[in-house]
């Protein structure tokens, strides 16, 4: 171990540890790593990092793909602070609803998202039920801090089936108030962090509700929903060509479609293994359908915890590093597809190996909300991802997948005939609401604004085009995989020129991959297309995106919270 950084706080746990992202794509060893015990020491180890010239990034379970965090090449004697929130700050309370504001909760950043669901759910509510939110990411792991500096989201909108009063957008859009590490501008000493509170109202708010690392947010409070029962029902008999139809004149929405069980349920997910279209006998994709059920049906298996897939959720890593060589013998990529389409379906259904092994089928689930909407753990396979987001109108949905999938078949089916074999994993598909800051419960006499750079922002330009869900899409592969660079530079060309006007506008997943140059192009890969980027923040409107970059610079003003990606990214448009 190397000698303590000069001057560090003594009264502030500090050691060096190893940065390592969730794809293993990113790894950093020997970083000074902190772990305060309050929100005075966060200040303090701030104050300290802008008198030693060092940045400071605030650190969780570190489920990220791309490198807002840290960068993949950052050096070990790098004067970067990681700041561990996981290990005190956790601190979590219910807060009753009062002056017309809805239910709350008030919680570190550091607690993770397993923790807050669960303890939401042990709280004495008037339906017996404890509180949620009216949905979450898949991954339980992640903490409460990455999950708002990211807008993370899960699948849902409203329907007849369901219509909770509050937002369905990201989580970053349930946010009423926060406490966030800053310089503040109008503080007698506008060069010393603090930590200054932040109503949703106040001007200035929505630039951190999704900051991507640029601040340090330590504490927030979100509003929540009564809890509610959960059935989700796996399908595994439609086809693609079933489920992606094209609509049509006479059939708008074409029967047993994606669109027909979005606009009944409101929840979708659609998981769909590569070549699984080549072999009748693996041609479905996973098809999952969540409805609000109070009461538990016959046929459903009652969940009393989340994870319930033993089939995806348990890979030793023995078998998840044999999985990894297809890497180096790309027309195994065909067979693999088709074996995790059909081990998911044997999985689902219980038949085959897992009938002989008496796993029980969990292909119709039902229980409290968490128990079915958790179901990513540590050890699922880990892989890498793009991500973006289109926002568009729900009579759209269904031509834009339409459209999209056959894309993305049209482009895996030429690669292979090249023997080139890029995307290895599944393609994934889910719908969200916008960020719609009218169903933000606020006190009476105050409002909200929607957050700033959050990939479901609702603005003038969606409320002209009437644009009300985001479509989100997510090609996965196992990192290091051959042409992928490639393959996701084209796919996103694609979705860039097919959602334009008010066709739909395509914002980015930032947590994932986006901003591809081609294998062969000098720096190849996400992140690096400074064309891309550029039409990113052009997509969030030039007033906006300038005021976004000015105003977490106003609030750091020693430029703590950052790093190369960031200064890439957070600059102002031309």
């Amino acid at each position: 171990m190397s000698s303590l950084p000069p001057n560090f706080p003594t009264d502030v746990e500090v050691c060096q540890e190893t940065f390592e992202n969730w794809a293993l794509a990113i790894t950093v060893p020997d970083l000074w790593t902190c772990a305060p015990n309050s929100e005075a020491q966060v200040v303090e180890v701030c104050n300290w990092a802008a008198q030693q010239g060092y940045t400071v990034r605030p650190r969780g379970i570190m489920h990220t793909w791309s490198p807002i965090t840290v960068v993949a090449d950052t050096p070990a004697d790098a004067k970067i602070l990681l700041v561990d929130t996981t290990k005190y700050l956790t601190d979590m309370s219910f807060i009753p609803a009062t002056d017309g504001q809805s239910d709350m909760i008030q919680v570190q950043t550091g607690a993770t998202m397993d923790n807050l669901l669960q303890y939401l759910e042990e709280t004495e509510s008037s339906n017996g039920l404890g509180y949620a939110f009216p949905h979450a990411p898949a991954p339980g792991h992640l903490t409460v801090g990455g999950v708002l500096a990211i807008d993370a989201h899960g699948s849902a909108i409203p329907s007849a089936n369901e219509n909770f009063n509050c937002s369905y957008g990201s989580l970053s859009n349930q946010i009423l108030s926060f406490k966030a590490v800053v310089t503040d501008p109008d503080s007698p000493t506008p060069d010393v962090y603090a930590i200054k509170t932040f109503n949703r109202s106040d001007t200035d708010a929505k630039a951190f509700l999704a900051h991507l690392g640029r601040a340090f947010i330590v504490e927030a409070t979100l509003q929540v929903i009564e809890n509610y029962y959960l059935r989700c029902i796996s399908y595994t008999d439609l086809t693609s060509d079933v489920l992606f139809a094209a609509p049509t004149a006479d059939t708008p929405i074409p029967p047993k479609s994606l669109a027909e069980f979005l606009n009944e349920f409101g929840r979708i997910e659609v998981i769909w293994f590569p070549f699984s279209w080549t072999k009748p006998s693996t041609a479905y994709p996973w098809f999952k359908v969540w409805s609000v059920c109070p009461e538990k049906p016959a046929e459903s298996a009652e969940v009393t915890g989340p994870n319930n897939y033993t089939f995806s959720d348990n890979l030793p890593e023995e078998v998840t590093t044999a999985i990894k060589l297809i890497t180096k013998f790309g027309p195994a990529t065909i067979a693999f597809g088709q074996l995790m389409q059909k081990v998911s379906i044997d999985g689902l259904n219980g038949t085959g190996i897992f009938k002989l092994l008496g796993i029980p089928p969990s292909n119709d689930l039902w229980g409290l909300s968490k128990n079915t909407l958790l179901y990513v753990k540590d050890s699922t396979l880990r892989v890498t991802a793009n991500g973006y987001a289109v926002q568009l109108r729900q009579e759209d949905v269904q031509q834009a997948v339409h459209d999209f999938t056959k894309q993305y078949i049209s482009m895996v089916d030429s690669y292979a005939w090249k023997l080139e074999f890029p995307i290895n994993s599944p393609l994934e598909i889910r719908v969200t609401s916008l960020d719609d800051p009218a169903l933000v419960g606020m006190p009476k006499g105050s409002t909200a604004e929607s957050p700033t750079i959050s990939a479901l922002r609702y603005d003038d330009v969606a409320k002209k085009n009437k644009w009300d869900v985001a479509l989100w899409l997510d090609v996965l592969t196992l990192p290091g995989t051959a042409s992928s660079n490639t393959f996701y530079a084209e796919l996103e060309e694609w979705l860039m020129n097919r959602f334009t006007g008010d066709k739909g506008l395509v914002m980015v997943e930032w947590s994932k991959g986006w901003a591809y140059t081609a294998d062969g192009e000098p720096n190849a890969g996400a992140w690096t297309s400074a064309k891309v980027m550029n039409t990113i923040r052009q997509n969030f409107g030039d007033d906006d995106w300038n005021y976004e970059v000015a105003t977490l610079a106003k609030y750091d003003k020693s430029n703590l919270f950052t790093n190369a990606l960031l200064t890439t990214l957070f600059t102002p448009t031309s």
